[in-house]
């Protein structure tokens, strides 16, 4: 029974981190030019998207995550932690190039690139997520009939079958042929390269949305705990004496202090948050897409007029309305003015969050 349950956290992790590992490689490689693609020989990494600097970088703050956990050595925090790590980077880039990209584009009138991007997300995105791909040994070790390969009952009655049914082609290699590259690749391969370093924008903008949603949520958890408030109160002493009571001075301390406290919060309910988050953020967009066609009465929201028609009576009949309630709700009702006109854009109230104001809508 020991040894069962051994392996079973070994395969977790070793099957999470693999995912991990081969997003960072996938990503790396969206900077070097699609032409040059070959599963066979693939050219050195190129730094446009990071390349191996972000790499190194992205597995000391993992390593960092592991050593922030109540009891690091234990395989099953450990397991729990890169599980939903793996969970919060997919969903991510689901997100950035489902819903910010596509806006991107068509907002901006390169209906090309929109084209382009929505006619491979539907057929990729699927299968970057949630497909189950067999290694080339598990034709020796089946699993039961009926049984889901991406199930955890399955994985904690049949670990290492569970592994080779849902692990890829070769489970324990990293190279140029696994699924995640070759879909990543789909997303964005007959992008220009203007319209790449567009892709690669907001992919970027996406891990500074989610360091903001910790942030905001994190300073609410930490007004009431008596330990941090000290903390920054005395903080706030310091830098007042040394600065002559400079606000601006005392802005930056505070936002370096809310940063130090956050690198030790918890991480697995840090990720569990941003996967809240982002799950929440699909499920808004499926809605409001079907609003939108709903209300123009159209099939799909595909050209420059019908996406700014759509802006303008979203932002009238559902966004606005919920902004409104927060600042009701918040007591700042007066300083909240409409919009001028039918195309300005509805601003967020000030200190609204990202989740209040998706939850709200």
């Amino acid at each position: 029974q020991a040894a069962l349950g051994a392996l079973h956290l070994s395969l977790e992790i070793v099957g999470a981190f693999h995912d991990v590992v081969s997003y960072l490689l996938a990503f790396a490689q969206l900077g070097n030019s699609p032409n040059c693609f070959c599963a066979l020989n693939p050219e050195p990494l190129t730094p446009d998207w990071g390349g191996t600097d972000r790499i190194g970088t992205e597995l000391q703050e993992i390593q960092k995550m592991i050593d922030s956990l109540q009891n690091p050595l234990d395989p099953s925090e450990v397991a729990q932690l890169l599980a939903v790590h793996r969970e919060v980077i997919f969903l991510q880039f689901d997100a950035a190039i489902r819903h910010r990209l596509w806006e991107t584009f068509l907002s901006s009138g390169n209906v090309s690139a929109y084209q382009s991007v929505t006619d491979r997300i539907y057929h990729v995105l699927p299968s970057l997520s949630n497909s189950a791909i067999q290694s080339a040994f598990a034709s020796q070790l089946r699993l039961p009939r009926l049984l889901d390969p991406q199930s955890c009952t399955t994985l904690m009655h049949f670990p290492w079958r569970t592994f080779l049914m849902d692990g890829g082609l070769f489970p324990v290699s990293i190279n140029n042929t696994i699924n995640i590259n070759y879909n990543m690749q789909l997303c964005l391969c007959c992008l220009r390269d203007a319209d790449r370093r567009v892709a690669h924008g907001e992919l970027v903008a996406m891990q500074f949305l989610m360091e903001d949603v910790l942030q905001n949520s994190y300073g609410c958890a930490v007004e009431d705990h008596a330990d941090c408030r000290a903390s920054l109160a005395k903080s706030k002493q310091q830098n007042l004496a040394e600065t002559g009571h400079s606000s601006a001075n005392w802005l930056q301390n505070s936002k370096k202090t809310s940063k130090l406290l956050l690198r030790h919060h918890d991480p697995v309910i840090s990720c569990s948050l941003l996967r809240s988050f982002l799950i929440l953020w699909k499920q808004l967009e499926v809605l409001k897409a079907e609003w939108g066609r709903l209300k123009l009465r159209t099939e799909d929201i595909n050209t420059v007029p019908l996406y700014k028609e759509f802006c303008e009576q979203y932002g009238a009949d559902i966004l606005y309305p919920a902004m409104k309630a927060i600042v009701r709700q918040t007591g700042t009702e007066e300083g909240f003015g409409e919009p001028v006109t039918s195309t300005q854009h509805v601003l967020p109230p000030r200190g609204a969050s990202e989740i209040e104001m998706k939850v709200y809508q």
